[in-house]
């Protein structure tokens, strides 16, 4: 059976080769759990369980002692303190998403098992959803754009997809030519924008972008072209990623 490991690290980027310097393909954020694929002394090549994404990550990064989650990180970014007191010590920043074992809860923060404490009202239980994903999105607004990376210092146009689908309860692959086909139903859309038969929450894919439609002409995106994530008219991203691919509906 394949060895399971858990991201120990407050995050970790993962590269398709096992170099520092290599080109970054993901980011998995504390708590994520991978399978091991081939051990490569200081780095692993590994797939995480969430979206089966493989490549390789650091060994240093990881704990061998996995955890179920109780909660799941609901802010874009929050602190583990080493007391259960704002004013104490912050110990690792936790992103959005980021799954937590709380085993004790005490004036309004929890104790996470690997140490450190968290304020509660930055998490959720993981039973929980946050169902609207456009305006999850929208949290993410003038978050800089990060080839690979998946949190509120820097991620992608799919990450931003991912983790807001995420946080509504919906798995979504990691990257936009996975989820151009597996993203809720194809939506009818000829070759003329029809903004009439767009609506809120639509995904529009183009050539190796996406983004999430906000009304019937904007949408939300992550892209380098900014250099962040925004709002933009449909009509200029279109021109710029030389036209809409596909339109999908939840």
């Amino acid at each position: 059976m394949a060895e399971t490991l858990q991201v120990l690290a407050d995050s970790v980027i993962m590269s398709d080769t096992p170099s520092a310097d290599a080109e970054a393909s993901n980011e998995l954020l504390f708590g994520e759990v991978v399978t091991v694929l081939d051990d490569h002394d200081e780095w692993l090549n590994v797939k995480a369980v969430h979206d089966g994404y493989e490549g390789f990550v650091p060994r240093i990064a990881f704990d061998d002692e996995v955890l179920e989650a109780t909660h799941i990180v609901s802010a874009l970014r929050t602190f583990a303190f080493a007391e259960p007191d704002f004013k104490s010590a912050p110990l690792r920043v936790l992103s959005y998403q980021s799954r937590l074992h709380i085993i004790l809860e005490d004036e309004g923060y929890g104790l996470l098992a690997q140490g450190g404490w968290v304020f509660m009202g930055h998490v959720r239980v993981v039973e929980q959803v946050q169902a609207d994903f456009v305006e999850s999105a929208m949290a993410f607004l003038g978050t800089p754009y990060l080839w690979g990376g998946r949190t509120s210092l820097g991620l992608d146009c799919s990450a931003l997809v991912q983790l807001a689908l995420g946080a509504a309860g919906i798995e979504a692959p990691r990257d936009s030519k996975d989820q151009i086909s597996s993203i809720g139903q194809m939506v009818e859309f000829g070759d003329t924008i029809q903004y009439a038969a767009l609506e809120r929450g639509d995904f529009i894919f183009l050539e190796g972008h996406v983004g999430i439609m906000v009304d019937g002409e904007r949408l939300i995106n992550a892209t380098a072209r900014h250099m962040k994530t925004l709002i933009e008219p449909l009509d200029d991203v279109s021109e710029a990623y030389n036209g809409i691919l596909a339109v999908r509906r939840l």
